[in-house]
């Protein structure tokens, strides 16, 4: 069996559970949020993105085995963002009143990995003048400058807001809703339809879910900022 015929059983698992991840998105968004159908949904979805990472990794393995370690490499890297933000989505509601635990070792190690990893696209993207590596590889380095931000924050025991849970979770999910158009966009949808291949439309693909996930951000934190301040980062 040769590497092609071992890449298409996982490709077709992978891409329903894309398709599938999608779909519960959207679902979870438009429905009332902190219902228990929005719980239900969320938690489908989250699932739908596990299965994505689970068979992300040997798709990665083979595309490196098949020459291509660049796009390996930049693969591998948006695996373990996802990883990262599936897991801080999923903590966040879980341990909403013990943030030492949201931020215990494993996301310390996960986001270390990513933000290495990140840096690591970053440079390859600037030798080969490939600006989609720059700008999605930049999220690495500001996941190390948070990291180390929040460890500043905790060693000082400074205020944190009482929906701390909130922002990380909807943060999470917005990072993981680009993830998933992405995919639609500029796989799925373009191999559907090969004719709209252009490489405005590729650019699009890439920076249209990344810009409006940034508004989209930037209105929630704005709507949720009137929170008070009520934990300690020193006492929790």
């Amino acid at each position: 069996m040769n590497l092609d015929t071992v890449l298409t059983l996982f490709v077709l698992p992978h891409v329903v559970a894309g398709t599938v991840a999608l779909a519960l998105f959207w679902m979870a968004a438009v429905l009332q949020k902190g219902s228990p159908l929005h719980r239900r949904v969320g938690q489908g979805y989250l699932l739908a993105m596990l299965a994505i990472i689970l068979t992300a990794i040997p798709l990665v393995i083979l595309t490196w085995m098949r020459g291509h370690p660049v796009t390996a490499i930049f693969l591998g890297y948006l695996t373990l963002l996802i990883a990262l933000t599936c897991r801080n989505a999923w903590c966040a509601i879980r341990f909403r009143r013990d943030p030492a635990r949201f931020a215990g070792l494993d996301m310390q190690v996960l986001a270390t990995t990513t933000g290495l990893a990140g840096i690591i696209v970053v440079i390859m993207g600037l030798t080969r003048q490939a600006w989609i590596l720059v700008a999605f590889g930049m999220i690495g380095p500001l996941i190390l400058l948070q990291l180390a931000k929040q460890r500043r924050a905790r060693k000082r025991g400074q205020a944190l807001a009482s929906n701390w849970w909130l922002k990380e979770h909807y943060g999470a999910m917005i990072a993981n809703g680009v993830a998933t158009h992405i995919a639609f966009f500029q796989i799925g949808l373009m191999r559907l339809l090969p004719g709209l291949e252009t490489a405005l439309l590729q650019q699009m693909a890439w920076f249209g879910p990344l810009m409006i996930a940034l508004l989209a951000g930037r209105w929630l934190d704005r709507r949720y900022s009137q929170w008070p301040r009520a934990r300690q980062t020193g006492t929790s």
